[in-house]
């Protein structure tokens, strides 16, 4: 039996075999949608080979273990830039004897926020040519000598300059681990192990940042350096066992993305879980400890790095990933202000901690983590699977979006909150301050899960290039909307510019209306610059 299958919104071919297993081919629909269920099961995009050395045949307690190294490096970084805040009270005295201002020592947090993206910029290039396990294991080399080296460095200028150098270590965990990650799990289960990413992240950072005044103000901060430095040497020795290469040369048609809707090279034909392929001994050779501890594992393609540099800003101009861009690097820069200031306003009257108490605001973001994995991380994976069964079931990018107005909604409401009971600290309990610091990081967290998942939904073969763009580039945003946050509230005061990030917050969230009704039209345009001329193997993902 033959039938045909058209959407509202993208046309179908349906054919099916002599056992009645149905399968869909994608003729010619806009990029990024794709069959990814039945009536009667999920189908798995990419489709997998038989290879037992493909990282999407890796058994789960592997990928478990995988997850956990990458989270905790990435945590690691993240805590060590972003949780010094916790430790600028032991900074200040001693920088401003020596003439440094209060904006000098606050570029301590901001600068290595901006590293951060210039170290994804350099390094995701190189990890597109070579491979992605070299530039990681590199990159904790680079974390381990970095934080050692900040907790033993004597001037205000040195500091600076080795926590600008830690900012390109840290920078990887933002951009390369998720795309580790997602290339390691199909796309109806992405976004739930990208929030695991997240949520494991965020305690981890969390509970080292809980303890980076407690720890300074006992045996001194530069220990709570050499912490980092410590984990981060064990997380190193661990991965070069147990972190394999995750780049896996697949074709287009993997992805259920064609680029000539005539060839049936280029057509997709979706797998089953039941159909999944047992794996091949007998053609492709086993997967062994030995081969996952190889540095270099597929031929270098400088070609590749070079045009994932290239096409990072020609993507940048498509309007989905510039709102998407826009967005993240908003709620970053706010979170990096709020981490800035935090500590000034909780010790000072009428709150007077202590200052070695100043980083337990920090706490909330744990509550945050359990919360947002099973609304942001699965509730996203379960909208786009129900919303695929009411479309036949095709799976539309957009519908990544359909949970965002919650996180964007109570940012909103934080940082309008921070702002006046900084501006008005008698009226407000210190648990205003807590609540809005966790409830703030629940937006940024909520945005970068949307942004990613959809944009990685939208551009298959684009992975590097979307990545870069809301990890690297956001970068330079959120330094431009944090690094002058000490004067923006010298002249405006606490609720002044927290209410105009909360104003920020809403008009972007508020442009996501419009990225969602017309966005099958977005990818659409925009799928001339994001495919090959070839349907052949892409190492793009």
């Amino acid at each position: 039996m033959d039938k045909k299958f058209d959407t509202t919104v993208d046309k179908y071919e349906v054919a099916s075999s002599d056992d009645e297993n149905i399968k869909v081919v994608q003729k010619h629909a806009a990029i990024g949608a794709v069959q990814v269920t039945d009536d009667k099961e999920v189908f798995l995009i990419p489709s997998p080979s038989a290879d037992p050395r493909d990282p999407l045949n890796l058994p789960r307690w592997r990928k478990v273990i995988f997850i956990l190294l990458l989270s905790t490096f990435s945590s690691l970084g993240l805590a060590l830039v972003s949780g010094f805040g916790g430790l600028l009270q032991f900074y200040i005295p001693e920088y401003a004897a020596r003439g440094a201002t209060y904006s000098d020592i606050t570029a301590l947090m901001t600068y290595p926020s901006m590293f951060m993206g210039v170290g994804n910029l350099v390094f995701m290039p190189i990890a597109m040519s070579i491979g992605r396990r070299p530039v990681y294991l590199f990159s904790c080399a680079l974390l381990v000598a970095s934080a050692i080296g900040a907790a033993y460095v004597k001037t205000y200028e040195a500091h600076l300059a080795v926590r600008m150098v830690l900012g390109l270590a840290a920078g990887q965990s933002e951009a390369l681990v998720p795309m580790m990650i997602q290339e390691i799990h199909f796309l109806h289960e992405r976004s739930t192990f990208l929030m695991w990413q997240s949520a494991i992240q965020t305690i981890i950072a969390a509970i080292y940042v809980l303890f980076a005044s407690p720890i300074a103000g006992s045996i001194g901060p530069g220990n709570w350096y050499i912490l980092g430095g410590g984990l981060s040497a064990l997380v190193l020795v661990l991965s070069i066992f147990l972190a394999p290469e995750s780049k896996y040369q697949r074709t287009l048609a993997a992805y259920g993305q064609v680029t000539d809707p005539d060839d049936p090279a280029a057509v997709s034909r979706p797998v089953r879980i039941t159909e999944r392929p047992a794996l091949d001994l007998a053609r492709y050779q086993p997967r062994t400890l030995k081969s996952d501890m190889r540095m270099f594992v597929n031929e270098m393609d400088w070609e590749e790095g070079a045009y994932t540099f290239i096409h990072t800003f020609q993507i940048l101009l498509f309007p989905n990933v510039l709102w998407a861009f826009l967005l993240n690097g908003l709620t970053i820069g706010v979170n990096i202000a709020l981490g800035t200031t935090y500590a000034g306003i909780i010790t000072a009257p009428p709150y007077n901690w202590a200052d070695k108490s100043a980083s337990y605001v920090n706490t909330g973001q744990i509550v945050v983590a359990l919360i947002a994995l099973p609304l942001l991380g699965n509730g996203s994976d379960y909208v786009i699977k129900w919303r695929a069964k009411r479309h036949g079931g095709v799976h539309y990018p957009e519908n990544r979006l359909l949970l965002l107005w919650i996180p964007v909604t109570i940012g909103v409401i934080a940082a309008v909150l921070y702002g006046q009971a900084g501006s008005h600290p008698d009226k407000y309990h210190w648990f205003t301050i807590v609540w809005s610091y966790a409830a703030y990081y629940f937006a940024f967290v909520g945005a970068n899960i949307a942004a990613i998942t959809y944009l990685l939904d939208a551009y298959p073969t684009r992975a590097a290039p979307v990545l870069v763009v809301i990890t690297a580039l956001r970068g330079f945003i959120s330094f431009g909307t944090s690094y002058g946050v000490a004067k923006f509230v010298e002249t405006s005061g606490y609720d002044g510019s927290f209410g105009t990030y909360g104003g920020l917050t809403a008009a972007l969230g508020l442009l996501g209306i419009p990225i969602f009704v017309y966005g099958k039209q977005i990818r659409k345009f925009t799928e001339r610059w994001v495919t090959k001329e070839t349907s052949g193997p892409s190492m793009s993902h």
